[in-house]
């Protein structure tokens, strides 16, 4: 694997053309980038309550996992997106003991990420996986996609498909298929 990391934050959720699916954006600290992976409802709905301050009336799996490596003085160091095979994401989460060893398990990205929240560990994505898979959009474009409002929803799926003609003339089909997505997703709201 690539050792060069980026950081990344939640920035929100998206509904994708699966039913119950949901797209979760990661996107880079600089604001440049955001990585969409797919995930359940469940799973979206589970890292959605780790972004929430207030705690669920019982206590959640994350929660509970949270709970046992407190209790065994450890502590989640990082979560690190590592690599996309065959349209699955893969992810590690590593911990480090109280005795100070450290090591890491293989987990489902939507497990890692709400971890992660709940756990206040920051979250990484190899760089070879945003070179390959994360879509470029100004911030302005990626935070009005996530709303309503039909005057910011109609700039936003203008700019969008202007970006889609360009990807489209430079040959750069795996661009140009998530601009299409996610042109579809606004336009069905």
């Amino acid at each position: 694997m690539n050792n060069n990391l980026i950081q990344v934050k939640v920035i929100g959720f998206s509904p994708t053309q699966q039913p119950g699916g949901f797209a979760v954006f990661l996107q880079d600290m600089d604001d440049k980038r955001c990585l969409p992976i797919i995930v359940g409802s469940a799973e979206a709905q589970a890292i959605s309550m780790m972004l929430n301050p207030e705690p669920p009336p019982r206590p959640m799996t994350h929660d509970t996992f949270k709970f046992i490596i407190d209790s065994l003085r450890g502590e989640i160091t990082k979560v690190v997106i590592t690599k996309m095979e065959e349209n699955t994401f893969y992810a590690d989460i590593y911990f480090k003991n109280a005795e100070g060893d450290t090591f890491q398990l293989d987990a489902r990205p939507s497990d890692s990420i709400a971890i992660a929240l709940k756990n206040s560990a920051p979250i990484f994505v190899s760089e070879k996986l945003m070179d390959k898979a994360a879509i470029v959009l100004p911030e302005e474009i990626i935070a009005q996609s996530q709303q309503t409002h039909p005057a910011k929803q109609g700039k936003t799926i203008d700019f969008l498909k202007d970006e889609l003609e360009k990807a489209i003339e430079n040959e750069d089909y795996e661009t140009a298929a998530k601009l299409r997505d996610e042109i579809k997703k606004l336009e069905e709201k």
